[in-house]
């Protein structure tokens, strides 16, 4: 595995480690919610700022 891919793969483990982190606070005020939903949600705008920034 190159070190590109080894990178990528890092920020999208760490990208849902924390999405998975903000769910468990929110599923506290939200019983609700849809976690796998809510979780790729916040993923996808954390990658998206991941990828933003390193532009």
């Amino acid at each position: 595995m190159n070190s590109a891919a080894l990178t990528q793969r890092s920020l999208i483990t760490a990208v849902f480690e924390a999405s998975n982190a903000a769910l468990d606070q929110l599923s506290q005020l939200v019983p609700e919610i849809d976690r796998d939903r809510m979780e790729y949600a916040v993923a996808s705008v954390l990658l998206e700022e991941a990828w933003v920034s390193a532009k």
